[in-house]
């Protein structure tokens, strides 16, 4: 974001002076353009023939002293138009900006003024203005045809205006970049976070033997003060209990290490082969050990999935040996809950005290009668559901050609 706004500031700064050139040049409004100054190159016309014959042309003025403010000059719908005298005797209108720019005075011999770059312009006036020019200027050799030196320059921009508004149209084409690209990091935060998401029954299950404990470590690691999100313990239910996001990969590495000490794939594999298959799961007595090893287990394989440490592939077919040893020791959901909650109260006691340990049980049960609750529960599932990720993939390709 910070890098789209400083290129903005860079172009801003860096186009405005070429592009008020390419403005100035398209409008013709430079020296020797229409309207603009003339140049040495500027041929001078004498008369009205001369004028026809020219497609650009400057007149030149001679006079005694204060020649220019002495010169005649009358209005026609508002505008100003002055009585010019040509080297041939003739008289002829021009019009050019009232600001005078443009003109060039100059004292030699005599009093003389260069006037800006003007054209033979036929002079479309009504009948009712045609007659007050007449009125007015009675002596112009013709009114049919005026002098126009004012080109585009009156409605022509100043530099000024026109590199303010270039820099002002830089910035909101900024502001619009930089709205486009947080939408599109925002819609692609948002695709990775649903990555977690569980997309069948199968994955459901998986997931919803370590939700309690999911639904409580979503409320940590996204608010910048280190604050629990309580509500988002009723969000989603997700893989690993965090959305894959950034900060979701992050933190649950983070998790990973200061809780787990494990650092990669290969350490988290290990630990829960131990927990699930080698001496830490045959050292259990209890249903509560066994609740606490598996549950454990199969939340380690989410994380792993979270962290972006293997594939949706490996975290299923893992997940799914873990699940099957569970099914196999326990009868119902309720049953493993309850284990889980037993064994999860007795580790706490241990590390933090009676006191401590009560408390953080409470929560977790309010977590597990929240997900009872819900109408996206995994525990509305089956507890014998076939974990079979092939027969899973067979299912989702049937129904596929189904929906085709």
């Amino acid at each position: 974001m910070l890098n789209i706004a400083g290129l903005t500031a860079a172009v801003m700064f860096l186009l405005a002076g070429p592009c008020w050139r390419l403005y100035v040049w398209a409008l013709d409004l430079g020296p020797g353009g229409w309207g603009g100054t003339a140049l040495e190159d500027t041929p001078i016309a004498h008369s009205i023939q001369e004028m026809e014959a020219l497609d650009r042309f400057a007149l030149l003025v001679r006079g005694s002293g204060e020649a220019f403010y002495k010169a005649d000059y009358f209005y026609v719908d508002g505008e100003a138009y002055w009585v010019l005298p040509l080297d041939s005797g003739e008289l002829v209108a021009g019009r050019f900006t009232q600001t005078l720019e443009n003109v060039q005075r100059e004292k030699r011999d005599v009093y003389q003024e260069l006037y800006p770059v003007g054209a033979w312009r036929e002079w479309a006036l009504t009948e009712e203005a045609r007659s007050g020019v007449e009125r007015d200027a009675p002596q112009l050799t013709t009114t049919a045809y005026f002098v126009d030196m004012e080109g585009r320059h009156r409605e022509n921009m100043t530099e000024g205006r026109f590199k303010g508004g270039f820099r002002t149209l830089c910035l909101l084409a900024g502001l619009v970049s930089m709205f486009f690209v947080y939408r599109g990091q925002e819609r692609q935060r948002k695709k990775e976070a649903d990555v977690t998401l569980p997309q069948n029954d199968l994955e459901r299950w998986l997931v919803g033997v370590y939700a309690v404990w999911g639904q409580f470590f979503a409320q940590l690691g996204r608010t910048p003060d280190g604050r629990r999100d309580v509500e988002a313990r009723r969000g989603p239910i997700r893989i690993g209990g965090q959305p894959m996001d950034e900060q979701g990969r992050r933190f649950t590495r983070e998790t990973l290490k200061d809780s787990w000490d494990i650092s990669n794939q290969k350490e988290l594999w290990e630990t829960v082969d131990y927990m699930s298959a080698g001496p830490g799961f045959a050292s259990c007595k209890t249903q509560a050990d066994r609740a606490w090893q598996l549950c454990r287990s199969m939340q380690l394989l989410g994380m792993c999935f979270a962290a972006g440490w293997c594939s949706r592939t490996e975290m299923v077919e893992r997940s799914c040996q873990v699940g099957r040893l569970i099914q196999g020791h326990f009868r119902s959901w309720e049953e493993l809950c309850e284990g889980f909650l037993e064994g999860f109260y007795a580790w706490r006691l241990r590390s933090f005290g009676p006191e401590d340990a009560q408390a953080a049980l409470q929560e977790r049960r309010d977590i597990w009668r929240e997900l009872q609750a819900r109408p996206d529960s995994p525990y509305r599932l089956s507890w014998y559901l076939p974990l079979d990720p092939e027969a899973q993939r067979r299912r989702e390709a049937f129904r596929g050609a189904l929906e085709k």
